[in-house]
């Protein structure tokens, strides 16, 4: 429990923020405590001066051998207990000292550059004026013991408040930094109630603090990817059952019929090549299947080397020349590219789509195949006359087992992964296919980056 209270945001947040005051703190008590003590020698200052005015009027006044002058200078220090003064003639001679002993400081025998002068006498602080005047010398201190008693309570308050506000303040802090994290813990809430039954709970963005915003539309659009995802794999896998049940319901019915009744070896020979049929069907489902997972996590690797595709297309066109006869298709190729690539691969690929054009493309038209260079790019596009496609086809026209047709029966054989593979093997290439439907023709087009 403590670890999670001392590695929790919040009370970071909070640490941080109680350092910084501290030191803020620290700074303003130094700030204050140096204007307070600025504020006493000035205070202190304009009233020994003045006092020093006074006293020099005296000295004026009364002649250098008056009696009455001592007294008078006196009376001038009446109601002020904390001010010391002695008058001294230059000869040495002193006429008045309220404090004898407040002026045994070797200071005073010293030559002082300035006229305002701080001293010690056992446990007694002095400050104050050294003013000569061509009958005397004048020395005028102020006792500092209630400035030192005030500065000294002032400190211990001035502390007991910092205390006390740093206390608040990392208080307030902690509180601050929860609330803020507020979103946070309604964003895992969310999280904790998504499961793959429950995929459709999205976090409100519009009503997220903007510092979270990006995190919580990341975050949405992470379960959409999640959620098509998902939705993906399950139609895959109706797929993929029905894929597989109509080939094993072949093989079983063809064997109970054939096991019905007693046949001669013809008979037996017949339904024997019937489900070799069925199992390179299998086979073939398999093994593109296999090819699929390994490329999708990268196990397969492309033997990269310079491609000539006008040869690759040239060498799929004689072997499926006569398939697309059959059906009154012409071949027709123009340009030329050059890509980096495994050869056989991407013959794989070309192969898929040529052979899903004649497949699907119609009778008597022409399968149209051209290559270019357009920057560094080298982009090939595959057309042929087709029944058109709405852009929800054409979006899930690369999905395993996916067709076009709400029938789900095949007219043409095959296993249904031919562009799921063709993808796969231009996704490890680093390239990239689209497919288009416009006027009445579906066009495949791959892009190789340079």
């Amino acid at each position: 429990m403590r670890n999670k209270v001392f590695q929790a945001i919040s009370f970071k947040i909070s640490l941080v923020f109680s350092f910084f005051t501290i030191v803020i703190f620290m700074i303003l008590g130094l700030v204050i405590n140096q204007l307070v003590i600025h504020h006493f020698q000035d205070q202190d200052r304009s009233q020994l001066e003045g006092k020093v005015q006074l006293i020099q009027n005296l000295l004026k006044q009364y002649p250098e051998n008056s009696v009455e002058l001592p007294q008078y200078l006196h009376d001038a220090l009446v109601g002020h207990h904390d001010l010391i003064v002695q008058v001294e003639r230059p000869t040495g001679q002193i006429i008045f000292s309220s404090m004898p002993s407040a002026f045994k400081s070797p200071i005073f025998k010293a030559s002082s550059p300035t006229n305002w002068l701080e001293w010690q006498i056992q446990d007694r602080s002095y400050r104050g004026l050294v003013e000569h005047t061509a009958t005397a010398k004048i020395i005028i201190g102020i006792d500092t013991l209630e400035h030192a008693h005030f500065l000294k309570e002032f400190r211990q308050q001035l502390l007991i408040i910092c205390l006390i506000g740093t206390f608040c303040l990392m208080l307030l802090g902690w509180l601050a930094a929860w609330k803020g994290l507020k979103p946070v813990q309604n964003m895992a809430q969310v999280a904790e109630g998504i499961s793959a039954q429950h995929l459709s709970e999205r976090l409100d963005v519009e009503h997220t603090p903007s510092e979270l915003r990006a995190l919580a539309t990341a975050f949405n659009d992470m379960l959409d990817r999640l959620e098509s995802a998902l939705e993906k794999l399950a139609d895959f896998s109706s797929d993929l059952a029905h894929e597989i049940r109509t080939p094993i319901n072949n093989l079983m019915t063809q064997t109970q019929v054939c096991l019905s009744r007693k046949r001669d070896v013809a008979a037996y020979q017949e339904v024997l090549f019937s489900n070799l049929e069925e199992f390179e069907r299998l086979a073939r489902m398999v093994s593109d299947m296999l090819f699929l997972a390994k490329a999708e996590h990268g196990l397969y690797l492309p033997h990269s080397q310079p491609v000539d595709l006008v040869e690759e297309i040239t060498a799929l066109f004689d072997f499926y020349d006569a398939l697309a006869a059959e059906k009154g298709m012409r071949l027709h190729q123009t340009g030329s590219g050059t890509v980096v690539g495994d050869p056989l691969m991407l013959r794989r690929a070309l192969s898929n789509l040529l052979s899903n054009a004649i497949k699907y493309g119609q009778p008597n038209s022409i399968i149209k195949v051209n290559c270019q260079q357009k920057d560094k790019d080298t982009i090939v596009s595959i057309e042929n006359a087709a029944s058109e496609l709405n852009p929800d086809q054409l979006s899930r026209l690369f999905d395993r087992f996916y067709r076009t047709d709400s029938s789900r029966q095949r007219t043409e054989e095959g296993t249904g992964l031919g562009l799921a593979i063709t993808k796969s093997i231009l996704d490890l290439h680093g390239a990239s296919i689209q497919a288009e439907s416009r006027h009445g023709k579906i066009i495949f087009t791959l892009v190789f980056p340079g």
